[in-house]
């Protein structure tokens, strides 16, 4: 650039002195997009895979502040509109204490409800008018069935979205998520896993040099890239060539190598800095090092209107409506439009003239601007703001909606305690009337702590201490904090005076219990909350009594004492009747149902819970409506009616989806699904509805999904995959589990290691389970498919001893360890849960489980495994009856009954088959090839080059497939398989064809016919 020289500084020092100043540039931004072509393909391509197949794509941005992710979200946007597409932008803004709940997500509706017309906009919104009114007022929707949590609202974001995307493609964009309140971040997380089969893409972008260790962006991302739903693209800075042309770019003159050098040096490549030290330049003598220093110099240089206006804008936010602006400001017409014209001509505010608002041009000139506030400075303009919002909400950016949250900021920037602790808690209320829990309890937690500071604060806020704590409870608890829920519900117990206010207290012990059984607490800690709510709450109080002694009755069924669960639940539906009080009355029907099929009584149990789940429809009680599904799936499942079972759980998920809740309630349906197609056998479809779960199932069920994919990788025999599964499991379940789980946990790894061959192992961790606990301490409620484990347990005590016996002969037998083992199935097949008498198929498992010992003892019976083969069959439970018959082949072959043995193996390897339990079927296999029996699947099978280079039928499978082209990973997909595994396989071709590559491996199995 003629005219222009660096100083001889060859340190960079403190400062550069430009020795010729040169006007401020016309621009500050290059208009030419510099650089970033790969991401920038990736991001358009990301876009278009989405409008052109209706396949989702999720990508997430990252890098440091004003390295230029906003500017290539621009240039793809531009690209989106390009191609006939629609964009939505919705900003995370940084404020001083708390962010908005839901603020990009309100931004991106509003600017949607701009865009479309009205007709457009009714068919878009649709049925999620009535809840999404609690986030956009304006659109004015009537009252409907709302249904009252922040997973309907998910949902009916998720439905907006999707009829968006049948309209027309669109790009979502969060940007700067960093800032993103709680609330959002899940919700961000929520739609990057659930837009499916919808023409959107989701765009977001972060500051990576923001995310310190406990920043709460790095466990989401974590989170999105563990799921695999999401691309990352990392934003690194320019090189000197690519700042050379942004340079030329602002100044349209190719630039002398010293500026380009003495700006390389100084931003070290970050697009923003650089612009401000070529902005910099004609602004002041010095350049600063730093970016601070340097944003400062170059404002420095403005007018003093244009300077106080920059800092009134800074305390409002990021972007500023024009009428708030005047008003803070103070100032005369032509002093105002003076300053802003200044501000805006020298790109350090954006104009948008359609609101009209302001913005800074990046958020770091906001930054520097709102740092170099005198503190008696900040504190008048946030009270000065704080009142202005207070009579003019309508100028708050978020509108009405969000204005209690600001001015709960502004509040307390001002250091008004008072009006601080008032807007708190409106800002509290309006953030759980839009389900943003988190940012509700944010808030009250705020207030807790100036309560102490404010005079009279009872009589200012109309509410007492312990009101605001109990809040603070539930609020915890509905954020997933049951553990602060104790904390705070502890604290609120002793703030009442039990002798004066008996029905707080006894309704803080009742909620005290409830969070106990959330974190997994003891028993008798729960029972003993639960006896002191009911002692406290006195009869006249008829609601509030209902509502412990429906506690209670729940408390008693879930710790397996349901004889003495009836009776408070029938009184408690008697007072809630009286109470009018129908979600009561259906949650204690809820727990009477599943307490009296508990004791044997079904039929009577599921018309108590049917009942109960119309109640709960009436009072749209969704919790309790789901509950009652699940519970009648249990009820069922516990007396061998799988196949009724399966339809309810089904019924239940149907029934979520056609209200809206299918990834709210249907989510915890799924398991119950899995449950029984486990079962019954149904594998295939077991796979389907594993992968089909919309959201991360969480807690209870997350443990039984991971329990459920151990399951069904170990019977398909990916041995390995299986392992990994329990490890999360372990990893869930953590140190504090019931005794059901506990026994859970065993029991699948008694499974693993039995159908991976390891004998030893699955008896030693037999004998664990068994030790864990009594029988007696199970909880009778848990479905009967517990059984299953219990079959392998005594089949893997039937195999230790007939191991020892041909391994080692009499002097090691290992019978007298299985008699021993017997003695300890026959105590826990003899308890209440196992024992005759009890409905359904239990009683079948304590027969089976008899007769694998029997057959240890040297009497088993071939007659006993086909009758109980028959039984099985007869309910449809294929798995067993597939492990029946071969026990019942083995029998056979035992008493010289070759014909017999035949016939019951071929119906238990194809019963294997059907259900693609590998242990079975290779089992089946093995036992017709040593004993020479002529089953269908061996006599159709010719010996063939496979045999002559000894590959197993696995590798036969994955040679195909290698010839065809596939990779590990999509050989692992089709033959539902671990990727390692697969290469492990491929590995063994390799070695066994005595071929070095896959090309050549595929060579082989062409010319040796194995294609």
């Amino acid at each position: 650039m003629s005219g222009t020289t660096l100083a001889e500084d060859p340190a960079f020092g403190e400062t550069t002195t430009w020795a010729t100043m040169t006007d401020m540039p016309v621009r500050i931004s290059s208009l030419r997009f510099v650089g970033r072509g790969a991401e920038l393909e990736q991001l358009v391509t990301a876009f278009k895979t989405a409008a052109g197949d209706e396949r989702t794509t999720a990508v997430m941005v990252g890098g440091e502040a004003g390295v230029g992710k906003t500017r290539l979200v621009a240039e793809v946007a531009d690209c989106v509109h390009e191609a006939g597409g629609m964009v939505l932008v919705g900003s995370c803004l940084e404020l001083s204490n708390a962010p908005l709940p839901f603020g990009p997500v309100v931004q991106v509706l509003r600017s949607l409800s701009r865009s479309l017309g009205p007709a457009a906009l009714d068919v878009v919104i649709g049925p999620a008018a009535e809840v999404l009114d609690r986030l956009l007022p304006e659109l004015q929707a009537t009252a409907g069935e709302a249904s009252p949590s922040v997973g309907a609202l998910f949902e009916h974001l998720l439905g907006v979205f999707e009829r968006l995307g049948r309209e027309i493609p669109t790009l979502l964009v969060f940007e700067d998520l960093h800032w993103a309140d709680h609330s959002t971040r899940d919700f961000v997380v929520y739609l990057s896993r659930n837009l499916q089969g919808t023409r959107v893409s989701l765009l977001g972008t972060y500051r990576s040099d923001d995310l310190h260790r406990r920043h709460p962006l790095r466990s989401v991302l974590a989170e999105l890239d563990r799921s695999g739903s999401v691309q990352r693209v990392e934003l690194e800075r320019f090189d000197r060539e690519e700042l050379r042309e942004m340079i030329t770019s602002i100044l349209g003159v190719e630039p002398d190598a010293e500026l380009v050098d003495m700006v390389f040096d100084r931003s070290e490549g970050n697009a923003f800095f650089a612009e401000e030290l070529v902005a910099a330049r004609g602004a002041t003598d010095e350049i600063p090092l730093q970016l601070r220093d340097i944003v400062l110099a170059r404002i420095d240089a403005l007018s003093d209107n244009a300077r106080r206006l920059l800092r009134v804008v800074a305390v409002i936010g990021r972007r500023a409506d024009h009428r708030l602006v005047a008003a803070l400001a103070d100032a005369s017409e032509p002093a105002l439009h003076e300053g802003l014209r200044d501000a805006t001509e020298h790109h350090v505010l954006v104009a948008e003239h359609d609101a009209p608002t302001y913005r800074f041009r990046h958020a770091l000139v906001r930054e520097a601007v709102y740092d170099d506030l005198l503190p008696g400075e900040r504190v008048g303009l946030h009270a000065r703001l704080a009142e202005l919002l207070a009579d003019h909400p309508e100028w708050c950016e978020g509108g009405a909606s969000a204005v209690a949250g600001e001015l709960a900021n502004h509040w307390y920037a001002a250091h008004n305690a008072p009006r601080a602790l008032e807007a708190m808690l409106a800002a509290a209320s309006d953030a759980e009337r839009m389900f943003a829990y988190p940012e509700a309890l944010d808030h009250v937690e705020r207030a807790l702590e100036l309560w102490p500071q404010v005079p009279d604060a009872e009589a200012l806020c109309e509410m007492r201490r312990v009101d605001v704590v109990q809040r603070a409870a539930v609020l915890a608890e509905m954020t997933g904090r049951a553990d602060r829920a104790i904390e705070y519900i502890g604290a609120a117990v002793a703030l009442v005076d039990a002798t004066a206010e008996p029905v707080t207290a006894g309704l803080l012990h009742e909620r005290w219990a409830r969070y106990l059984r959330t974190v997994g607490g003891s028993t008798q800690d729960i029972l003993e909350h639960v006896d002191a709510a009911v002692q406290l709450v006195p009869p006249s109080e008829v609601s509030a009594r209902a509502r412990v002694l429906a506690t209670r009755g729940q408390q008693l069924m879930l710790a397996s004492r349901s004889a003495e669960a009836i009776r408070p639940c029938e009184e408690a539906i008697d007072l809630a009747r009286q109470a009018g009080a129908t979600a009561i009355q259906s949650h204690a029907r809820n727990s009477l149902g599943i307490a009296l099929a508990a004791l044997g009584d079904i039929e009577t149990g599921v018309v108590q819970l049917r009942l109960a789940r119309e109640e709960a429809l009436g009072a749209h009680a969704w919790d309790d409506v789901a509950r009652a599904y699940a519970n009648e799936w249990s009820a069922l499942a516990g007396a061998a009616r799988h196949q009724e079972a399966l339809a309810v759980a089904r019924q239940g998920i149907e029934f979520a989806r056609e209200h809206g809740l299918g990834r709210q309630m249907g989510v915890g349906l799924r398991p119950p699904v899995c449950e029984e197609l486990w079962v019954l056998g149904r594998w295939d479809e077991m796979y389907q509805e594993l992968n089909e779960f919309e959201i991360e199932p969480i807690g209870v069920d997350a443990w039984t999904v991971a329990k459920l994919w151990a399951q069904w990788r170990a019977g398909r025999g990916d041995f390995e995959a299986s392992r990994l599964d329990l490890e999360r499991l372990r990893t869930l379940l953590g140190s504090h589990v019931e005794v059901p789980w506990r026994i859970e946990l065993v029991s699948v790894e008694v499974e693993l290691s039995l159908w991976e061959g390891d004998v030893g192992t699955a008896v030693d961790r037999a004998q664990v389970g068994m030790d864990t606990e009594s029988p007696a301490s199970l909880c009778a409620e848990t479905p009967a498919s517990m059984a299953l484990p219990l079959d392998a347990m005594a089949a893997a005590a039937r195999l230790d001893a007939d191991t020892a016996w041909r391994d080692h002969g009499p002097e090691r037998d290992g019978r007298a360890r299985a008699r021993s083992f017997a003695a300890r199935f026959r105590e826990w097949v003899a308890a209440e849960r196992w024992g005759p008498g009890r409905p359904g198929d239990r009683t079948a498992v304590a027969r089976q489980v008899e007769a694998e010992l029997a057959a240890v003892e040297g009497r088993g019976d071939a007659k006993e495994w086909e009758l109980l083969a028959e039984y099985w069959l007869d309910h449809g439970i294929r798995p067993r009856a597939a492990y029946a018959r071969w026990r019942e082949a083995e029998l056979h072959l035992g008493a010289g009954k070759r014909i017999a043995a035949t016939d019951a193996a071929l119906a238990a390897y194809e019963l294997a088959e059907s259900v693609g339990w590998a242990w079975v079927r290779d089992g089946v296999l093995d036992l017709a090839r040593r004993a020479r029996l002529d089953i269908v699947a061996e006599a159709r099978r010719v010996p063939g080059p496979a045999d002559d280079l000894g590959l197993t039928g696995r590798e036969v499978e994955v040679l195909r497939l290698v010839a065809a082209g596939r990779t590990n990973r999509q050989i692992a997909e089709v033959l539902f398989i671990s990727p390692k595994t697969a290469s492990a396989h491929v590995s063994n071709l390799l070695m066994k064809l005595d071929v070095t590559n896959r090309a050549e491996a595929g060579a082989a199995a062409r010319r040796l016919s194995l294609d």
